[in-house]
């Protein structure tokens, strides 16, 4: 009987501490970051000599240097209301025609503080309010999802205009 009492105590108590573990996991992204998606003729494609930096960003704010890419996040300051992003593109490559087309991304948003668990901790979300660039080797903009969480949920789409690569 007493045999009985000590494995109905053990089972109460990993019932008990099985109960009281958290399954909240925290998102592979752990940062509220905006994904970004490129398309190129109308679909989400590779889009090559991309070099994409931080305007007035502190430190090394080189994110792709002549990349090649379909998507990528873009951090924004918890500090700021407004962050931009130079965006050069290679068109042309391999032709004495090459050039290089710079545009500027300008985002602008509202950061808001969130606490989302004790294993994930306190994070800022982003509340766009617009997104705008200029048109050089960029043709439009458009913002998927206004509220930027750490899911991995396009938030902005950059159509690219259809220049020969």
């Amino acid at each position: 009987m007493n045999r009985l009492t000590h494995i109905a105590a053990l089972l109460i108590i990993l019932c008990t501490a099985m109960a009281a573990c958290n399954n909240d996991t925290c998102y592979d992204n752990g940062s509220s970051l905006p994904l970004v998606t490129f398309y190129l003729s109308g679909s989400q494609q590779q889009v090559p000599g991309l070099t994409i930096m931080g305007i007035g960003a502190p430190g090394d704010s080189l994110l792709a240097d002549s990349s090649t890419l379909n998507e990528i996040y873009l951090p924004l300051r918890a500090t700021a209301s407004t962050t931009r992003y130079a965006i050069s593109r290679w068109v042309g490559i391999g032709t004495p025609m090459a050039q290089q087309l710079h545009d500027t991304l300008t985002i602008d948003y509202e950061p808001v503080a969130y606490f989302h668990s004790a294993e994930c901790g306190a994070m800022y979300n982003f509340d766009i309010h617009s997104a705008r660039c200029t048109n050089y080797g960029i043709d439009s903009i458009q913002v998927l999802n206004t509220h930027v969480t750490n899911s991995r949920n396009p938030v902005l789409r950059i159509h690219f205009t259809s220049f020969a690569q």
